[in-house]
């Protein structure tokens, strides 16, 4: 028995040198070592349908586990990784989506073996278009002996996009304050809106024309 083993002794023990030097080289090629590592991947939202907005979910990004060699998996952070969702075909209301590992796309020998958490909740309203007043914001005084009349906005009202339940919280657009301290005249000119904030946006405009008349304050009509 122990004559079989020694027959051929250095041929075999060279043969497993070489074995293992050839595995060393073929993990070093595809990565080193299997690494596992967890990253927040975001989501991205596509297809919506038409005339629907997401107006709440309950997480903005998933927690997903990867394992592969050491070399493929660092690289994973730089790749600008995300889960896109598609909406196409989600109704107004909540909607539940599954997640599954096989919905990440892992580049070559990394595994995707977790994701946290399995589902999401996704909350869709209609979106609507209405009409709100405009309100002139102003800053400072006239001079001594003036004073103002009713500020004018030109268009009066203006229309704004967004889900039902926010455009029902909007009660008005208000614009960038208007100086008026030291007026001695009537004050024209155009002024920035400001924006009433997501999910709703203004449309068509972004500025209106004002008109604010001076008064002196011993006269019955404005200051030319």
């Amino acid at each position: 028995m122990l004559s079989a083993l020694g027959k051929n002794l250095p041929l075999k023990i060279l043969s497993i040198v070489l074995a293992v030097l050839l595995w060393a080289v073929i993990s070093k090629g595809r990565g080193g070592e299997i690494t596992e590592i967890s990253l927040g991947i975001p989501l991205e939202f596509h297809n919506f349908p038409k005339g629907i907005e997401i107006v709440g979910c309950n997480v903005d990004r998933i927690d997903v586990h990867f394992s592969g060699p050491g070399k493929a998996v660092s690289t994973l952070s730089r790749e600008g990784l995300s889960l896109p969702m598609d909406l196409s075909g989600a109704a107004e209301g909540e909607t539940t989506f599954e997640i599954f590992p096989s919905d990440i796309k892992a580049p070559p020998n990394v595994t995707v073996t977790r994701v946290s958490p399995s589902s999401i909740n996704v909350v869709l309203e209609k979106v609507s278009l209405r009409e709100a007043p405009v309100v002139l914001r102003l800053e400072g005084d006239p001079q001594d002996g003036f004073t103002l009349g009713e500020p004018m906005a030109i268009p009066s009202r203006v229309r704004i996009q967004g889900p039902d339940s926010s455009l029902s919280r909007v009660g008005h657009i208000e614009t960038s304050p208007v100086n008026v301290q030291g007026a001695t005249q009537t004050l024209k000119g155009e002024i920035d809106l400001i924006s009433p904030g997501s999910p709703v946006r203004l449309v068509d405009r972004s500025q209106v024309r004002y008109e604010i008349p001076v008064f002196r304050k011993e006269e019955a009509g404005p200051t030319p």
